[in-house]
């Protein structure tokens, strides 16, 4: 049966032999077992990370020693990891039940311990590589090739084909719509053209010439309205002009015959 911890294998067959059955007493789903074997396995990493140690020392001690030696962040979470576990291991131990979320979140941690362990001891980039997989730790089973995220990515490319023909058949569908009754055929053409060269055609389609005619004639019209008012307004300049004339020549005809009167009177006076 598949481990998360195959890798350990060929790294120390013992730490691997205590955490594969940690990993059966989970997938039997006894958690509170889990936990106090998975404490074992964190201890004896931590003793092997530590090197030569006495045999009083306990597990307290041992991550006290880690803990002083912190240099880096990794390491830093390499004892938070065994801390955690310790607290797990000792609370199922006094018979303290545990909910199976916490005995994962061990599983986990006891996985980033072990890829942590195997570094230190091989220096080898491809194991900082590994991923924990969750389903390998229910099942004992590898995931197939086509995993998860696979199908999720083909299913969408499905939906998005799918999708495009969709809209493509409601474009076809709409490129052979009906304007006034009868299939507007230069339309059609248009779009066929556009397909053709990307660029749509500039002739106008006949309903479009319609609406342009109309609004020719409706510029006409507006022309001759416009005109029409003009023309009586040129006709009553020309009267008042022919006013302004008569009233002239009328005062200058008054004039003229008071100066006469007005000359006579003093061609006689004298």
């Amino acid at each position: 049966m598949a481990s998360n911890f195959d890798f350990l294998k060929t790294t120390d067959k013992e730490l691997f032999s205590i955490i594969t059955d940690s990993e059966k007493l989970f997938r039997d789903e006894y958690f509170n077992q889990c936990a106090v074997q998975l404490r074992i396995f964190a201890e004896k990493t931590a003793k092997k990370v530590l090197g030569k140690t006495q045999k009083e020392m306990t597990f307290d001690d041992t991550i006290n020693c880690l803990k002083d030696k912190i240099q880096t962040q990794e390491q830093k979470e390499f004892v938070e990891d065994l801390f955690f576990i310790k607290r797990a291991g000792n609370a199922c131990a006094h018979g303290e039940d545990i909910a199976p979320s916490e005995v994962l979140e061990a599983i986990r941690r006891a996985f980033e311990i072990a890829i942590s362990y195997s570094y230190y001891k091989k220096k080898d980039e491809k194991i900082r590589k590994l991923q924990f997989d969750e389903t390998l730790l229910i099942t004992g089973k590898p995931l197939k090739e086509n995993k998860l995220v696979d199908e999720y990515v083909r299913l969408a490319t499905e939906e998005k084909a799918e999708l495009l023909n969709l809209k493509q058949g409601e474009f076809n569908s709409n490129v052979e719509k009906k304007i006034d009754g009868k299939k507007d055929e230069s339309y059609v053409n248009n779009v066929r053209q556009y397909k053709k060269t990307g660029k749509k055609k500039k002739e106008l389609t006949p309903s479009q010439k319609r609406v342009k005619e109309k609004i020719k004639e409706a510029r006409k019209t507006i022309k001759e309205k416009v005109n029409k008012q003009e023309k009586p307004k040129k006709q009553s300049k020309t009267k008042k002009n022919s006013k302004n004339k008569i009233l002239k020549h009328v005062l200058f005809l008054i004039f003229v015959t008071i100066s006469l009167i007005l000359l006579t009177k003093m061609i006689f006076f004298f």
